[in-house]
């Protein structure tokens, strides 16, 4: 049963395996501002960077979303006893 499986070898190391080899074995400096920094190594670490730039820049709380949310509820509150269902559809 066994003998039809291909045979376990490692897969050969990919072009972003060797990237994040190569950040790790890197010495650890002391930063202040990441951002910078992964913006400043974008060429030395093009995959890793747009990883690391997407990471660092999520927003730190959701008030920026519930603040979203109350404004809309405002506009098409249940307190707005004239509008119905169908004038809230587009067109």
């Amino acid at each position: 049963m066994f003998d039809a499986l291909p045979a376990l070898t490692a897969p050969p190391p990919t072009e972003l395996h060797s990237e994040l080899e190569r950040y790790l074995n890197t010495d650890i400096e002391d930063v202040t501002d990441p951002i910078r920094w992964w913006y400043e190594r974008k060429t030395t670490y093009p995959r890793l960077h747009r990883m690391a730039l997407d990471y660092l820049t999520i927003p730190a709380t959701s008030v920026d979303v519930e603040r979203v949310f109350s404004q809309g509820r405002l506009l098409l509150s249940h307190v707005r006893s004239r509008l119905c269902q169908f004038s809230l559809h587009a067109p």
